[in-house]
């Protein structure tokens, strides 16, 4: 199998790791990429050691967005197929089984939003920004990626003036979840993706299951599935070993959650 061209993937202590590697057009999302990414979600999606995705480009910026030049000079059957194939690349993030992390540094404008914005939680450099900027090329960007995350007013002024915020911004609107500081991203968001990585690839899928379903239900169809879900997590094997485990940790006074809130603290 021939390597991908402009991506690099690897796997560490259960997080797939993919890294957008095209410094030429600042990973901008072109055909290759597109196609490449797809097929590292799918290799990713039933495989046992994967237990949750970190998407990240590198410490100076994310993704450029879309490749536009790829539909200069093009008819309007290349461009259907281009705008096809985005949304295959949409829907494979959007619904992919295990948790997913965008790890966001620079500009990320237009469609390098919109990427992250796929992604379950962003996490942002101080050097990141996010801006709805298709507007200003007679497009529209990718609204209900927007409104999935933040309020309608924020997602509609964004989509409305193409206009960009910075890092702390993202966050205090929920485009992203965390900032820190710049030259820290990966090793930020890699920690990130590891303490849910540590949960195991079949406890992840039942989670994410959860949070897509879940979130577009009424409050008693969502009560009554999920405790369905909890209802079938009772009955596996998973379950008997974990509620040992955690009460050992009890008895011990010992909590690796606990130790997270108090190494924050």
């Amino acid at each position: 199998m021939t390597a991908p061209q402009y991506l690099i993937t690897s796997v560490e202590n259960g997080v797939g790791i993919m890294q957008l590697d095209h410094p030429r057009k600042r990973n901008a999302l072109g055909w290759e990429l597109h196609e490449q990414i797809i097929a590292a979600f799918e290799a990713w999606a039933y495989d046992d050691d994967v237990a949750a995705v970190l998407m990240i480009g590198n410490e100076d910026y994310f993704c450029s967005g879309w490749a536009l030049d790829v539909l200069q000079g093009t008819s309007g059957e290349e461009r259907t197929r281009f705008t096809d194939l985005a949304h295959k690349l949409m829907v494979t993030i959007y619904d992919f089984r295990k948790p997913t992390v965008a790890a966001v540094a620079g500009v990320a404008p237009g469609y390098g939003m919109d990427l992250a914005n796929m992604c379950d939680i962003t996490i942002a450099s101080e050097n990141a920004a996010f801006g709805s900027t298709q507007v200003k090329y007679a497009m529209n960007g990718f609204y209900h990626g927007m409104l999935a995350k933040t309020n309608t007013q924020r997602a509609r002024r964004m989509f409305f003036t193409g206009d960009p915020i910075d890092a702390h911004e993202a966050v205090r609107c929920g485009l992203a979840d965390e900032v820190v500081p710049v030259g820290t991203l990966r090793e930020s968001a890699l920690r990130l993706a590891g303490q849910i990585a540590e949960h195991g690839s079949e406890l992840t899928t039942v989670l994410k299951e959860v949070a897509l379903r879940a979130s577009n239900m009424d409050h008693v169809g969502a009560t009554a599935y999920e405790l369905r879900v909890t209802r079938d997590l009772l009955g596996r094997e998973i379950f008997t070993r974990r509620i040992a485990e955690g009460l050992e940790h009890l008895r011990s006074g010992t909590s690796r959650a606990t130790e997270r809130l108090n190494a924050e603290s």
